[in-house]
């Protein structure tokens, strides 16, 4: 069995925490000392003290149960102030901060017989100033911060993808508090429900003040307490000890309710292949594809459409507008679109699988659709039905997710790096679900690797500096990449001029210092800007020492080696001219036998055939029409 060690600390820290431990228990320990432990029984059973016990706990009860129907929706709601949340959450703690005294001195100014609202409270025959309402009002005063503390702490802590994702596939905002939220915290709940009855047990000063001590009505354990310490110390130091008693016992109990199961890490399980007609039929959208329009994108209904760009492009903040996660006017069909996210039938997919922590696959997925276990099965999931979510690993859970989407059976499926965390073994699994993912519905997805756009979208989207620059087929971008990113994404050269002479197929172009000599489209004509294209290995690297055997090479350009990365056996060398730079690729021998460095001067070679010239691509301005 392998033993954890825990961090070490540096020994004052030790001291300090002994210290105070100490000064925690010390006067416990002398309370014991103080207790007739053989007449506790017997004081215990008093009438006086069964009187004292029964309202404390039942002032207790009444006053938690009421802290938690008023506290939980108080912490959902500082979640949601746009602004303001810290001054919240600070109004919110100034009850604890009052001595006791001005508590009950500030509830009588409110609810007391000639309080702020005493002619409303008279109107309607309530009476809560000394009475047992104006205890249990004292205590919710008191143990109201208890509650909404602690809840909040758990729900800002509290994965928002979750929360966004469980509205995405359809759950009301009812059902998400209900059957998401609420569930997810219910430790921290049972936490500050604990915290709320023990501290409403022992609330003294705001009770006294404000409902006084009338025996059997509002003459509770502490202020019974508090009276028998002149008279009768005896019962005094017995119904304390009685009292810290039943504290610590409430405590050990919400501790052991509320104690998170161990998260165990889920063994790699055997997935059987996906049963594309099957899942196709069990989430097939009863809406159908529709276009989409926001700002200057546009995605063609039924078409599977790759959001590239650089980072920082904004391609996760359009997806965050279509979903409706941000504020943006959305044209679905045309037709602009107002409806809350769960409303859409929009499902936006993140890098967070955003799963409920606290129920098994098979529950995650019964909250969507109604029959989970055939979902599982179509997707070849189904060795995963009993497994709890927080067990998952990234890729299953990444696949879980996708699943869950499907199963609200949207008509538009957001995808923010889909692939991301799927092992290599899983991609051919993964790219499965994708494609069953794509029939009947409209799909955007980001990614950064060319071989999920090429093998999955239709369309590509290029996006720079939150702007559209282009839109167009997947093969029409990558055989002809709109600008530079494009190219690099693609794996090719792009380099950009003007056209000098165009000749029985062949164009000759000026680009910077480079004198381009490569294949042309039919439509190009001399002073057209053009671009050439062309793959790294079509390159041949000569040092300029020996350039023998470039002769053949209509293009041949001499430069300086700026990076040299090894992959394996294959070598990334960058070479930068005077106005343009290129990428190619050499074997390891070569670089090797040509002593290749940063900063040597080399001549790269390009016969004609290999370099695909065309017109430059015009600015983009109208993706609707395309």
């Amino acid at each position: 069995m392998i033993q954890r060690l825990a961090p070490s600390a540096p020994r004052w820290v030790h001291l300090l925490a002994v210290l105070a431990g100490v000064f925690l228990l010390l006067p416990l320990i002398a309370l014991c000392t103080r207790v007739a432990w053989t007449d506790i029984i017997g004081i215990a059973l008093r009438e006086d003290s069964l009187q004292m016990f029964a309202l404390s706990l039942g002032s207790a009860v009444v006053a938690t149960l009421c802290c938690l129907v008023l506290g939980i929706p108080l912490a959902l709601w500082l979640q949601l102030l746009p602004r303001g949340a810290g001054l919240a959450r600070g109004l919110v703690l100034l009850p604890l901060a009052m001595p006791p005294v001005v508590a009950g001195l500030a509830l009588s100014a409110a609810f007391g017989r000639k309080g702020l609202v005493a002619p409303l409270l008279d109107a309607t025959g309530i009476q809560l100033a000394f009475s047992f309402a104006g205890v249990v009002m004292a205590h919710c005063f008191i143990a109201l911060p208890f509650v909404v503390v602690t809840v909040d702490a758990a729900l800002r802590q509290f994965d928002r993808e979750i929360w966004y994702s469980a509205q995405a596939v359809g759950m009301t905002p009812t059902q998400v508090v209900r059957r998401v939220l609420l569930p997810g915290v219910r430790p921290a709940i049972l936490s500050g429900a604990g915290l709320a009855f023990v501290r409403s047990l022992g609330e003294f000063g705001t009770t006294l003040t404000f409902a006084g001590s009338l025996p059997g009505v509002t003459r509770t354990l502490p202020v019974g307490i508090y009276l028998a310490r002149e008279t009768d110390p005896d019962q005094a130091y017995a119904l304390a000890a009685l009292l810290v008693l039943l504290a610590v016992a409430v405590l050990a109990a919400v501790a052991l309710l509320g104690r998170s199961p161990r998260v165990r890490t889920q063994q790699a399980v055997e997935l059987r292949p996906v049963d594309v007609a099957a899942l196709s039929a069990l989430s097939a959208s009863e809406l159908g594809a529709p276009s989409i329009k926001v700002d200057d994108f546009y995605a063609q209904a039924g078409h599977t459409t790759a959001l590239i760009g650089p980072n920082g492009a904004g391609k996760t903040t359009l997806l965050g507008k279509i979903a409706g996660r941000i504020s943006a006017q959305v044209f679905i069909d045309g037709k602009p679109i107002s409806e809350p996210m769960w409303q859409r039938g929009i499902v936006m997919l993140t890098q967070q699988p955003g799963l409920p922590r606290h129920c098994s696959v098979e529950q995650a997925i019964a909250m969507v659709h109604p029959e989970a276990a055939r979902l599982l099965e179509a997707a070849g999931l189904e060795a995963l039905a009993n497994v709890p979510t927080a067990e998952l690993s990234g890729g299953q859970a990444a696949q879980v997710a996708l699943l869950r989407a499907l199963a609200a059976r949207p008509r538009v499926l957001l995808l923010d790096e889909p692939l991301a965390a799927v092992d290599v073994e899983a991609a051919q699994h993964w790219r499965a679900l994708l494609a069953a993912a794509a029939k009947g519905r409209t799909v955007v997805f980001i990614s950064h690797d060319p071989t999920d756009v090429a093998t999955l979208s239709s369309k590509i989207a290029v996006l720079e500096q939150a702007q559209v620059r282009s839109i167009a087929d997947t093969q029409e971008e990558f055989s002809r990449p709109s600008n530079s990113f494009v190219a690099s994404f693609a794996g090719v050269n792009r380099l950009e001029g003007v056209v000098q002479s165009v000749e029985h197929g062949i164009a000759e172009m000026r680009v910077g210092d480079l004198h381009v000599v490569a294949q042309a489209d039919g439509d190009l004509a001399v002073h057209d800007r053009a671009v050439a294209v062309f793959a790294p290995d079509a390159v041949t690297l000569k040092v300029v020492e020996n350039p023998a055997g470039v002769e053949s090479a209509r293009n041949q350009w001499e430069g300086r080696i700026t990076s040299v990365e090894f992959h394996k056996n294959i070598v990334f060398v960058r070479v930068k001219f005077a106005t343009a730079s290129i990428t190619l690729h050499t074997t390891q021998a070569s670089a090797l036998r040509l002593s290749l460095g940063v900063g040597s001067s080399v001549i790269c070679a390009i016969k004609a055939l290999n370099v695909h010239v065309y017109r430059a691509p015009t600015p983009h301005a109208s993706t609707e029409e395309l």
